[in-house]
């Protein structure tokens, strides 16, 4: 590994792009959601796919969507790092593609799997466009982390 990553820098713009990123996720997301095309809160859906009713399920859904938002971002900064991406344009071109292939798996195993086996009704239909909608989030979470790391490697 590279020594980069062992340094406070790096554990500073995984967090930032983390959570930078998981806002422009929810952000991407919700504008597909007012375009009424396809509707539902991930972040309840999340919460309540472990606690198992609507209770608390935004609660956590918030912990852990930023939890896995900031664990992503350690992974998608140290690839970066790692190969030598981290620099602008190279980092927002790469960070778009991890979203890209993340988005994707999500999508399909959110579509495939998961909705059938959501413990409330409303999220049991999870549609072509639910996919899609997951899809664009994670390309602007990808995107986001990719411009930070690009910015933070430029400052530092």
């Amino acid at each position: 590994m590279n020594a980069e990553i062992f340094g406070l820098e790096y554990w500073f713009t995984s967090l930032a792009a983390g959570l930078l990123g998981a806002l422009a996720m929810e952000a991407a997301m919700a504008l597909i959601g007012r375009a009424d095309w396809a509707k539902g809160s991930m972040i309840v859906a999340l919460g309540s796919l472990v606690t198992g009713h609507r209770e608390n399920a935004f609660r956590t859904g918030v912990i852990i969507h930023a939890t896995s938002a900031i664990l992503f971002a350690l992974i998608y900064n140290a690839a970066m790092l790692q190969f030598g991406f981290a620099r602008f344009p190279e980092a927002f071109f790469v960070g778009t593609g991890f979203g890209v292939i993340h988005g994707i798996m999500v999508s399909l195993a959110l579509v495939w799997v998961i909705a059938e086996q959501h413990p409330l009704e409303e999220f049991n239909d999870a549609g072509f466009a639910v996919g899609l909608r997951h899809l664009a989030g994670h390309i602007a979470y990808g995107a986001v982390v990719g411009l930070v790391v690009a910015v933070t490697s430029f400052l530092g």
